[in-house]
């Protein structure tokens, strides 16, 4: 190996090293400078060097030695050292050379905040070079007492630089956060873009935390997270890739907003008290949209679990839709031009994420918590063609009150679809072909238990009756374009000034994103945790006629449209 360049790459691995060894920073500065220098010679004699890491350590550790049986030691001051070592020496002492050196101001402004006692023999013995004695004559006090004060001043001047330099880190470097990524929009099926949201990348999700107020300069980044820049620019690049961070010159930013835990929470404590306030008036008009359904011919057809999750996803759609509509108020943009807004990671729209602890809690407590209150819009999976149809739908509220995405695992949304038309058209010998992993006990017990189906237990062979609705086209269209359009421009126009109240929180972005987000996204708190706290107050209160959801079991919100049969 003869590129000497190779060398500063283990800069910072020997500067750790030496640093654990002598417990000091100028000291640790000179043994690494002492240790490239003679691997440098070394390595213009021709030298070949096949473990260079283990090499260099080796160099560094016969310094060390030959520090230590030297008797000459330069004087400093030291930060945890051993009680009662003379670091005074002749006629420039440590801290005067530390004063002209990067940490000057921090270690005066300390000085300054020492009590007399500590500061007054801390100046004489390190600045004005005094022996112990020597001060404790002058003092009067004992020579031990002086020592004592000295050790003292030392830890606190100790103490308070850890602070300090600590303070030069960005929390993230030593409490690292998680970031969970969504879209608003679409994304289509070879996008890996949000597999960033993975708790295995978080590096990448702190990357993102940390270049969210300001654009910052790679150095910038990896000094705040305490990693080396070698490390943090191919991470940067994969992020621009999925347009989800830019450049700017030198400096890179991440380019969608970013909701703190705070804010969602005071976010959802609002729509809970706004909701609590209006939910007994604002069921009554629901529940007569409801019965529309009731009447229908197709609902009367269905069994009581489908039609449980049928009103409630069409509980969950009318007020969603509603919130939506007074939000749209706000907002220039339409849902074509946001769709149409594509980005080199094959997904399309606006993403936008949430930032928390990583050891964040959530709190399954209407009254007190917020999570149960979680809804994040509808998730939604089309088959293209498939069988007779043109396609096959599936909706989906991804709502902690009976239901999550993660909850059809490890199925994927687009195999759980075709498992559940499967099972509608009593094509039970065509799954293992889809999803083998669905007759594993443990996953037919889970979609047993958010009742996505029950096994029929009289039946000696797998036998099962779907619980979640299933509507032909012209069912799913009068449903949508009729019944569930006329109630929704009925319930905005019945309590437009109610619902405008979600709307007084918007969250503003940093100045670079100015222009570059959506008006519907600084409002994309306001309201998400109302419409389930209506849910819950119209469940019980018994406003809301939904047998199984009165009864607080789980109920998906989820229904499947068949599209146009094929000839």
């Amino acid at each position: 190996m003869k590129d000497n360049q190779h060398l500063f790459d283990y800069a910072e691995y020997l500067l750790k090293l030496a640093l654990k060894k002598t417990n000091n920073f100028e000291q640790a500065e000179d043994l690494v400078s002492e240790t490239l220098i003679s691997a440098i010679v070394a390595m213009r004699d021709a030298k070949e060097i096949e473990n260079l890491q283990a090499y260099l350590s080796g160099i560094l550790n016969h310094k060390q030695n030959d520090f230590l049986r030297s008797k000459y030691s330069k004087p400093v001051i030291s930060y945890g050292v051993i009680p009662g070592y003379n670091f005074a020496s002749g006629e420039q002492s440590a801290l005067e050379t530390l004063i002209k050196k990067e940490e000057a101001q921090e270690v005066r402004q300390i000085i300054t905040q020492l009590s007399k006692n500590y500061r007054d023999v801390l100046v004489r013995h390190y600045i004005h070079g005094q022996n112990v004695q020597s001060i404790a004559d002058e003092l009067k006090v004992n020579a031990n007492t002086i020592k004592s004060r000295l050790n003292t001043a030392r830890m606190n001047v100790k103490s308070e630089m850890e602070i300090m330099q600590m303070e030069k880190y960005e929390k993230q470097s030593y409490e690292p956060e998680k970031l969970s990524i969504w879209v608003y929009g679409e994304f289509e099926p070879e996008c890996n873009a949000f597999y960033t949201s993975d708790w295995t990348r978080r590096i990448q999700q702190n990357i993102l935390i940390i270049a969210y107020q300001k654009p910052l300069t790679i150095t910038e980044i990896s000094k705040g997270l305490g990693i080396s820049a070698a490390y943090i620019e191919p991470i940067v690049e994969e992020l621009i890739s999925y347009d989800f961070m830019a450049r700017k010159g030198d400096k890179f930013y991440t380019t969608f907003l970013i909701y703190s835990q705070e804010e969602k929470d005071k976010a959802y404590d609002y729509d809970k008290k706004v909701a609590e306030k209006y939910a007994q008036k604002m069921w009554v008009s629901l529940e007569k949209y409801l019965d529309k359904i009731r009447k229908k011919d197709y609902f009367k057809k269905m069994n009581e679990r489908q039609q449980a999750s049928l009103l409630q996803f069409m509980a969950v759609f009318i007020i969603h839709e509603a919130v939506k509509e007074v939000k749209g108020e706000k907002c220039s943009e339409t849902n074509e031009e946001i769709l149409n807004n594509k980005h080199k990671g094959n997904w399309f729209g606006y993403a936008y994420g949430f930032k928390g602890p990583i050891d964040y809690k959530d709190d399954w407590d209407y009254v007190t918590g917020h999570s149960l209150c979680k809804l994040n819009g509808c998730h939604t999976v089309t088959t293209g063609l498939y069988k007779n149809y043109e396609e096959v739908r599936f909706y989906a509220y991804d709502l902690v009150a009976g239901f999550t995405w993660s909850q059809w695992y490890p199925l994927n949304d687009l195999q759980f679809l075709k498992v559940m038309y499967a099972l509608y058209a009593k094509e039970e010998d065509g799954i293992p072909l889809i999803a083998p992993d669905f007759f594993n006990p443990e996953v037919i017990e889970k979609y047993e238990k958010y009742n996505f189906f029950e096994k029929q237990s009289d039946s000696e062979k797998f036998n099962v009756v779907l619980n979640l609705p299933v509507l032909n086209e012209e069912d799913s269209d009068e449903l949508f374009k009729d019944i569930a359009h006329e109630c929704i421009l009925d319930f905005v126009k019945q309590f437009h000034d109610e619902l405008k109240e979600l709307l007084v929180n918007p969250v503003e972005p940093p100045k670079h994103l100015k222009g570059l987000v959506p008006e519907i996204l600084k409002y994309q708190q306001c309201g998400d945790a109302f419409v389930m706290s209506l849910v819950y107050q119209g469940a019980w209160n018994g406003w809301y006629k939904n047998e199984f959801v009165r009864k607080n079991e789980s109920v998906p919100a989820m229904i499947i449209c068949l599209g146009k049969k094929m000839k």
